[in-house]
């Protein structure tokens, strides 16, 4: 059983939760930028797919020659940013739902950093390629 000097403090976290003060007070932007990464994401998985299988045969230099047209390189581009953003965001949602304690911190940021390492590896990764020696791409 509560006591009454209990109720008062409770009934203000409800309050600040409805003010948006509480733990939930960005939910539906962090929902609106998962599903607007998904929305990109969608036509340019697409579009990788159906270049993977076009290149299944192709040899290295083929593939260096086709990265390194502009359109190719920024759709790769695009692509890396908004999975890695994507996956930032989903393995936020779940580190905050099942981490309590001092380590819900810590996890918030060896989630960020860690895709931010990754995606900054994939983006220099194609960066490579798009502006490899011409030497390779003829």
């Amino acid at each position: 059983m509560t006591k009454p000097t209990d109720r008062p403090t409770i009934m203000r976290s409800f309050l600040g939760r409805m003010r948006g003060l509480g733990a939930g007070h960005n939910v539906f932007e962090h929902w609106w930028a998962e599903r607007l990464c998904a929305i990109g994401m969608t036509p340019l998985s697409i579009w990788f797919i159906i270049q993977i299988v076009r290149l299944g045969d192709a040899d290295h230099k083929e593939v260096v020659k086709w990265v390194g047209k502009p359109v190719n390189t920024s759709l790769l581009l695009a692509l890396m940013l908004l999975t890695f953003n994507h996956m930032q965001l989903g393995l936020r949602v779940i580190s905050e739902d099942y981490s309590r304690g001092k380590y819900r911190m810590a996890l918030g940021l060896l989630i960020r950093g860690g895709t931010l390492l990754m995606g900054l590896f994939a983006v220099l990764s194609v960066l490579k390629l798009a502006f490899a020696p011409s030497s390779i791409k003829e």
